[in-house]
């Protein structure tokens, strides 16, 4: 060994345990054993990392029972000499695969994965990150001695078929993040325990969970609340109520017959809403809402019932966001009727794929009811799927009969080019009677580029900047 060699060895040997620790704790399993071997000081540190990642196991080959069983076992004989070491966090990715594995024993792999989790909660785990593939053939109850660990504050599972039954001992937890995954709740006495005993709970989430129709959760420590779930057919109620609730995630794809969501957060500030608004809704109002990311599915049907109630929910946002459904869901009027105020909305971002007549219709509907709007996103899709004729039917005159009054407050305009003179139209309209504007940013084609002497030709009100810049991407 040269000197070089000599002098990284002695760097290293005087690194602190808890430093080399940390680093360790970026390594694979497989990297871990391999430092392991360097040394007798190496194997002690490996062998007392507090961090331990199974998670690249799955890239391995394991088409054979005989390397499913080689690698099963040198984790069993890892986790053997590692003793009852405290155990901070403990990643496990791993497919059990029953056409893969029928051939050695199915059951038995699956023994063996629940015993390591097992092993992780002696080792007074605090994180534990679980995601199997596979449990495909036979329900499987989840340990309930993870729940009973007073060590533990954050549990991620991601399991097939994996049963999660309220624990048998009623004990307090001090779990602060909880997120399911495609797992099955077994009834609702899950959600009661949960309510109960989980007093430190912050995050929440809930995605593709099956089991249960009800879902009750009372919580008085809960920050953050997911719920995703694309395939609901039977009928639900999901209730929450949250004092300390500030951020809500509602992803709900699936038909809305006979589904209802109950939801007291007085103090949610963020709300992500994607899919369809649910007939049977009761969401109070959100009086410190700041923003709203508004997706909505193509085809719903909205009614003006519903969708006034959403927006009286959501009338305090400062931050908006929406889709093109979601645009046209806002726009949905009795005959004669003008949408709730959104006197608060100083940001809008608009998603859509292209400036059509009927979307620009709903857009000027919805630009009358935020006259304290400063700044305006409107976001096109870079191919330019509709004709010219289609997104043409709007030019400066007929926005001045509109006279929409939200460009009395814009300060700042960024717009997406789509095909078509709509999008040009409007932005000459505000260039020409927002007189507090400050920047413009027009994005456009390669062959939309003569759009920059329309709009220079303006008779600008104020003095904005006005940026161009050509996307080579767009129209294609």
């Amino acid at each position: 060994m040269d000197g070089r060699q000599w002098l990284r060895v002695d760097r290293f040997n005087d690194l602190s345990d808890e430093v080399v620790h940390h680093i360790l704790s970026f390594l694979s399993i497989s990297d871990l054993a391999c430092f392991g071997s360097a040394s007798k000081r190496c194997k002690e540190l490996c062998l007392s990392t507090p961090s331990l990642n199974f998670d690249e196991l799955c890239h391995r080959d394991l088409s054979t029972s005989s390397k499913r069983l080689m690698l099963l076992s040198s984790l069993d004989r890892f986790l053997v000499r590692r003793g009852d070491e405290k155990l901070q966090t403990f990643r496990l990715v791993w497919d059990i695969d029953y056409f893969l594995v029928k051939e050695f024993s199915y059951e038995e792999e699956k023994f063996r994965v629940i015993t390591w989790i097992h092993n992780a909660v002696k080792c007074n785990v605090e994180v534990l990150d679980l995601e199997c593939g596979s449990f495909r053939m036979t329900l499987t109850p989840f340990p309930s001695c993870v729940f009973l660990c007073r060590s533990l504050r954050s549990l991620m599972v991601d399991m097939k078929l994996m049963v999660f039954k309220e624990p048998s001992s009623a004990s307090f937890s001090n779990l602060e993040c909880l997120k399911l995954r495609n797992v099955k709740i077994a009834d609702e006495g899950f959600f009661k325990w949960f309510s109960c005993y989980c007093n430190c709970i912050k995050e929440l989430c809930l995605e593709q969970v099956s089991g249960v129709q009800n879902i009750t959760i009372e919580s008085l420590s809960l920050l953050s609340f997911s719920f995703v779930n694309h395939s609901l057919t039977e009928q639900c109620q999901l209730s929450i109520a949250a004092e300390k609730l500030v951020d809500l995630v509602i992803d709900i794809k699936s038909i809305p017959h006979r589904k209802s969501i109950n939801i007291l957060a007085p103090n949610l500030t963020s709300m992500k809403w994607i899919g369809r608004l649910l007939i049977h809704q009761n969401l109070g109002e959100f009086i410190r809402l700041e923003k709203a990311d508004l997706f909505f599915l193509k085809n719903g049907a909205y009614d003006f019932g519903f969708v006034s109630e959403f927006l009286c929910s959501i009338c305090r946002v400062e931050v908006l966001i929406l889709n093109a459904e979601s645009l046209k869901v806002f726009a949905c009027t009795k005959e004669g009727s003008m949408p709730r105020p959104l006197d608060n909305v100083r940001y809008l971002r608009i998603d859509i794929g292209s400036l059509l007549d009927d979307l620009v219709l709903a857009m000027i509907c919805l630009f009358k009811t935020m006259p304290n709007l400063s700044t305006l996103h409107i976001n096109t899709d870079r191919i330019f799927l509709h004709s010219k004729t289609e997104s043409s039917g709007f030019d400066v005159e007929r926005w001045k009969l509109e006279n929409p009054t939200f460009v009395s407050e814009l300060e700042e305009v960024t717009i997406e080019l789509p095909s078509g003179s709509n999008g040009i139209e409007l932005s000459r309209y505000i260039l020409e009677h927002a007189q507090n504007l400050r920047k413009m940013v027009i994005v456009h084609s390669p062959q939309q580029s003569h759009v920059r002497r329309t709009l220079k030709k303006s008779k600008k009100i104020s003095n904005a900047t006005i940026v161009f810049q050509k996307d080579l991407t767009r129209g294609r």
